[in-house]
């Protein structure tokens, strides 16, 4: 997917934005900013691959 990219005004909580700049080791509040934003993405696509398996039964519980 090619990127677009669009100047956006948004206030946010400066806190925050340092706090997984630094979490995401990221140079600019802009990259935290997109790594946090493609990060929700990802997790949002494992978590509906893992329901789907679920559902299908490829998963079964296992007891230690």
């Amino acid at each position: 997917m090619a990127a677009t990219l669009k100047k956006k005004t948004y206030n946010l909580d400066a806190q925050i934005i340092e706090r997984v700049r630094r979490l995401l080791h990221a140079k600019t509040e802009t990259e935290a900013i997109q790594k946090a934003l493609q990060k929700t993405i990802d997790d949002s696509e494992i978590e509906e691959a893992l329901e789907k398996m679920l559902a299908e039964g490829r998963f079964r519980p296992t007891y230690r």
